[in-house]
């Protein structure tokens, strides 16, 4: 078994360069052999996505074509919904069958034990977010999220993306080393919640790759980062091991 980790590509448009990037890497995935790949998505894959709305699969209808293919031919595929793509089970797990998820999940590989999470919740001192994160994972906020049209979600996300996106740019180079910390200080009190061997996030934007020895056990914390870098990198994990992959 292949398992494959991305996070935090944030596409806009898929004739980004990014968007092109992540083509022709699921179509690689496709021409090898996809019953032995297990491609996780962990979450921001896009930079807007809410609802089961078919505006969004338009708008990105050759991944979309794309991941369907792969599904088809008999990849697993893991999406663990970010807050940039949200409410997504509509589409993503009742039309193309893929198992879609909040919060953080545990798998088996080759004997090791990964778990998977978008990583917005690492940071339990940001209470601003952690009040937006309530906010919109409401039952009224989703079903608004499923009947409102996606044309509606798109315009209110492109009018937020500017902004939010400038902040977080300014934050994550000024607090670099911090938000390293908080993912490395996340380990153990996930780690008490139920064992693993890997923990591998997003959201932060930082790549981070550390081992610490948690009850006497090595445990590899993984930050996948973004695909904001002049360098696309994924993760993978293959016959147990861990190892970084450039794309292009």
């Amino acid at each position: 078994m292949e398992a494959w980790f991305l996070s935090d590509i944030h596409l806009k448009d898929a004739e980004e360069r990014n968007g092109k990037i992540l083509l022709r890497f699921l179509r690689s995935l496709l021409a090898q052999n996809p019953k032995q790949v297990h491609l996780f998505l962990l979450g921001d894959i896009f930079d807007l996505w809410v609802g089961g709305h078919d505006y969004f699969a338009e708008k990105f209808k050759d991944l979309v074509g794309a991941l369907k293919d792969l599904k088809t031919a008999g990849a697993s595929i893991t999406f663990i919904e970010g807050n940039h793509d949200m409410h997504i089970e509509n589409f993503f797990q009742k039309k193309l069958g893929i198992d879609v998820f909040v919060e953080a999940q545990y798998f088996k590989f080759d004997g090791i034990t990964v778990r998977c999470e978008h990583g917005d919740k690492i940071n339990q001192n940001d209470i601003a977010y952690k009040r937006y994160r309530a906010f919109v994972r409401n039952p009224l906020v989703k079903q608004l999220a499923i009947h409102l049209p996606g044309r509606f979600w798109n315009y209110i996300g492109e009018k937020a993306s500017k902004k939010s996106r400038s902040i977080s740019a300014h934050y994550r180079v000024k607090n670099e080393d911090f938000l390293i910390t908080m993912i490395r200080d996340h380990i153990e009190v996930a780690y008490k919640q139920a064992p693993f061997d890997y923990i591998i996030s997003g959201h932060m934007h930082v790549f981070d790759d550390h081992v610490v020895n948690v009850n006497g056990r090595p445990v590899r914390s993984v930050n996948l980062g973004s695909w904001f870098e002049e360098t696309v990198k994924v993760f993978r994990i293959q016959n147990g091991q861990g190892s970084w992959v450039i794309l292009d």
